[in-house]
């Protein structure tokens, strides 16, 4: 049953022209020339679990359900305009333009001690220092066990040298699907992109199509035939280095274990 997107609405810091823009020039070089991002419903089996998460001044991140009531996104997401932590207060899914399946309170937030102390905060905005990049990762605990409807999506567990070896085993394809700021009620996905590899602090280097909205949203590769979780995008270069850098992820080896304890903790 799909419900009518009101108090969601309020909370978009966008005219509504801009959900449904077209990619402008900057855009498209960030999308590598191309955009290659295509509708998906979010009500599907591979994507019940994904949604998005907002904050109140408005910010808006996508995130992943991995356990019952356990949603994975990106730390930076809870860093507000003027530099301050900031928890999220909803997750919906199911959102298609004007409706949604549900929305659900979050209960309780963990971003890294070590990533809130490291960020760099200046004049012209809040900056992640290289030192810290690999910690960009964040866990969401929601008032309602919603992954007992929605599903989850299992966390890949093995360590950085194996998820190499399956990256590798699949041509290094992955596919990526978020709420981003072009479109911010619809879920986007760009299937079947190029992972292009894995720093020494984590960070999986990706030459899929995102945009801010996009942070924390999953990045999905087959392994053993199926559909994982091994990494959640944090950053894209700006425009005039988009020939020298990839996008980053943060990939789940990083992670897994301090997800797990969250997980479990009670």
């Amino acid at each position: 049953m799909k419900l009518p997107l009101l108090a969601l609405s309020v909370c978009l810091a966008l005219p509504a022209t801009a959900l449904l823009a077209k990619p402008n020039k900057e855009q498209l070089i960030l999308f590598f020339g191309k955009d290659e991002r295509v509708r998906v419903d979010p009500d599907s089996a591979d994507w019940q679990p994904v949604g998005q998460l907002q904050t109140p001044s408005r910010l808006v991140c996508t995130g992943t359900l991995v356990s019952e009531d356990v949603v994975l996104t990106a730390g930076h997401c809870f860093i507000n305009r003027k530099g301050k932590y900031e928890a999220a207060t909803t997750f919906t899914v199911g959102l298609a333009g004007e409706e949604y399946t549900e929305q659900v309170k979050v209960r309780e937030v963990e971003v890294s001690k070590t990533f809130l102390a490291g960020l760099d905060h200046r004049k012209d905005g809040t900056y992640i220092p290289k030192k810290i990049a690999g910690q960009d990762y964040a866990f969401v605990r929601l008032a309602q066990p919603l992954g007992k409807q929605r599903g989850v999506i299992p966390v890949f567990s093995g360590d950085a040298a194996a998820l190499k070896q399956k990256l590798a085993a699949g041509q290094w394809l992955v596919t990526n699907g978020g709420y981003p700021l072009d479109d911010l009620t619809h879920l986007l996905a760009h299937k079947n992109c190029r992972s292009t590899g894995l720093l020494p602090d984590g960070r999986l280097t990706h030459r899929c199509d995102t945009l801010e909205g996009n942070s924390g949203s999953p990045i999905l590769a087959r392994i053993d035939g199926k559909l994982m979780l091994v990494a959640i995008q944090s950053s894209a270069p700006t425009v005039d280095r988009r020939q020298l850098e990839d996008n980053m992820a943060i990939s789940s080896p990083t992670f897994y274990q301090q997800l797990q304890a969250f997980i479990h903790k009670r």
